[in-house]
């Protein structure tokens, strides 16, 4: 049985909770995390100016941290997802600079699972 690692940005105890205490079943939704395309659909979304878009993928962004314990990354897309939730175009040139400032977050923790 593998120990559950220690990652920065990632609550670990929280995220293996969440799974039941399944440490293989967490451990492989954790490593999967990388490959879902919800932070690139974002950028482009937010590129294009469809709001709706960009918070179905922010919200979608926001559950699966909160559901793996993602908190580096979770609390700062839930800012994220709340600005958008009114889905006020007033609101894009924001809600582009809050997904820029995400951005290195998000490639920190992809890297560090991807080192898994």
């Amino acid at each position: 049985m593998p120990l559950l690692p220690s990652l920065p940005g990632v609550d670990t105890e929280l995220g293996l909770s969440r799974a039941g205490g399944a440490l293989p079943l967490y451990l492989r939704f954790l490593k999967r995390f990388p490959e879902d395309d919800s932070f690139s659909k974002l950028l482009l979304a937010l590129d294009i100016g469809d709001l709706s878009s960009a918070f179905l993928c922010a919200h979608t962004l926001k559950g699966l941290c909160a559901q793996l314990g993602i908190t580096a990354l979770g609390e700062p897309v839930s800012e994220l997802c709340e600005l958008l939730r009114p889905l006020n175009p007033a609101i894009l040139p924001s809600a582009r600079q809050m997904a820029d400032r995400i951005q290195p977050v998000y490639v920190r923790i992809c890297e560090s699972l991807c080192a898994l």
